[in-house]
């Protein structure tokens, strides 16, 4: 019978389809995390350079922390720093690729938030001495070693520069532990863009796969004799 072999075919087509359904691409829950780049600062002695080259090193980054990676030049990203603290500068430069790791998260706290004291002396002779001392707050960036000196990068008053390590207490700020363990790839969680849809198509195919079925199977009519199936003719 024709329209059986039609409904055939069309049943054979829609279990095809039903099969093909899980084929949909979906789309990892995090891919918007990822786009944001962040690297976190893995290796001691990473510096922070103002340009693509080695000979142009402004601090020591704190390791355990991170940068905002901004883009590439060569073997180095170019990166932001301290984006976004309220009270602190943002500083732009590069860093080495080698030195950082890119990660596929938001950190909470990528850079680190500290002040350090500074204390001014004067050792010259007055006769009446008004200061011969005075502390001030600066925002601390990182280290630096000149020579045999170690200094520290700061901000004091919207301006940049170092001010001698002994000049200020001992730094003493936590690591960022931040780093959290990769989600194995068979538990990650994922949502799919087309979920809602083949949800609707796989009840829509079992409607379809259930009217021939009964189409095939449905007790034959009984003809009047003398008459043959009129499907025949077609």
């Amino acid at each position: 019978m024709k329209r059986a072999k039609l409904f055939t075919l069309a049943l054979a087509a829609a279990l095809a389809f039903a099969c093909a359904l899980p084929l949909f691409p979906a789309r990892a829950a995090r891919a918007e995390e990822t786009s944001y780049g962040y690297a976190r600062i893995t290796q001691e002695g990473t510096y922070l350079y103002s340009a693509p080259e080695s000979s142009s090193g402004l601090f020591i980054l704190p390791q355990s922390y991170f940068v905002k990676l901004t883009g590439q030049a060569g073997s180095y990203y170019s990166v932001e720093y301290l984006t976004g603290v309220s009270g602190k500068s943002a500083v732009r430069g590069y860093c080495l690729a080698e030195e950082v790791t890119p990660v596929d998260y938001i950190p909470d706290t990528p850079f680190l938030d500290y002040t350090v004291s500074v204390t001014f002396r004067t050792d010259a002779a007055l006769p009446d001495p008004f200061i011969t001392e005075y502390t001030v707050d600066a925002a601390y960036y990182g280290t630096f070693s000149y020579g045999s000196s170690v200094c520290y990068y700061v901000e004091l008053e919207g301006e940049f520069g170092y001010v001698p390590a002994s000049a200020c207490p001992p730094l003493d700020y936590p690591l960022n532990t931040e780093h959290p363990a990769e989600v194995p790839e068979e538990t990650a969680p994922v949502e799919s863009d087309f979920g809602a849809l083949n949800i609707v198509l796989i009840c829509v195919l079992a409607v379809v796969a259930l009217g021939a079925v009964y189409f095939l199977f449905r007790p034959a009519k009984k003809q009047r004799p003398g008459f043959e199936d009129a499907e025949d003719v077609f």
